[in-house]
């Protein structure tokens, strides 16, 4: 199990190098994505490639001794339910409780985040469809290099089944992880150095479960944290360094007020 011990660490370091540059600097970047970005994109494949040639030993001691434990599995079921859905649900129930309170900072941090699920889960869909890489238990933990290319638009199983690449349980985790820490920079909370740490550990648990189900490869599981870093460093970099843009003038500046009938209304206020 080193190279997942080493898969882990890179994770953490990626998400890390992330927060670093997330910063506040004095220049900003004009455009959602920059060459920095590509380079860094790079990267991340290439870690992904080199991790992929153990991922049949890991799905394997995944499998078997220890970890072929009826209790270790069913709380991997119960991680496994922090996915896509929850969390973009969550993020809007949380953010729709705070437009009520008034609570601008829970607001835009609820936002940001919901903001950070959607981008990651379309953009692994966008790569999980055409690609159709196998999981690991249609292979018998014998061919992580196993594709059918487009299979990942098949419905039902024959789809669920090569859409393993990569994992969208760890890019949603992941990016909610990632924004709860930048918008803790942001606004320079002295406890940061202590719960990013955290964090991001319980970002990576979800995909760590789906590897114990036998659902994924851990090179599934990084190219999903790296794209959840990205994701969520990119949503909040952008809306910090661009407050007008869309999303924000219009969602952080929508108010719901109760009416005298009982029920709600939408007002807008562009001077708020």
């Amino acid at each position: 199990m080193r190279p997942l011990a080493i898969a882990l660490f890179l994770s953490l370091a990626t998400a890390q190098s992330a927060m670093a540059q997330g910063a506040d600097t004095v220049q900003h970047d004009k455009t959602f994505l920059t060459r920095r970005d590509v380079g860094l994109a790079g990267a991340a494949l290439g870690a992904t490639a080199l991790l992929s040639r153990w991922d049949t030993d890991i799905a394997r001691a995944s499998q078997g001794g220890r970890f072929n434990d009826s209790s270790l599995r069913r709380l991997s079921l119960r991680v496994s339910k922090v996915n896509e859905t929850t969390l973009t649900v969550g993020g809007i129930l949380v953010y729709g409780v705070a437009r009520l309170a008034g609570q601008r900072t829970v607001t835009d941090v609820a936002l940001h985040a919901t903001e950070s699920v959607v981008l990651a889960s379309l953009a692994s869909q966008l790569i999980r469809g055409p690609l159709g890489r196998s999981r690991p238990y249609v292979t018998h933990d014998s061919d992580q290099y196993d594709f059918n290319f487009g299979a990942g638009f098949k419905r039902g199983a024959a789809g669920f089944d090569h859409r393993a690449f990569p994992s969208i349980h760890t890019s949603s985790s992941m990016a909610v992880a990632t924004v709860l820490v930048m918008e803790m920079r942001k606004r320079h909370v002295r406890a940061t150095p202590f719960i990013a740490p955290v964090l991001f550990a319980a970002g990576l648990l979800p995909g760590l479960a789906r590897i114990q189900l036998d659902q994924h490869w851990a090179s599934d599981i990084f190219a999903g944290a790296a794209m959840g870093v990205f994701s969520g460093y990119k949503v909040v970099s952008y809306s910090h360094d661009h407050p007008g843009n869309a999303f924000d003038r219009v969602l952080l500046k929508a108010s719901v007020m109760p009416d005298p009938h009982g029920g709600f209304r939408l007002s807008f206020n562009p001077g708020q």
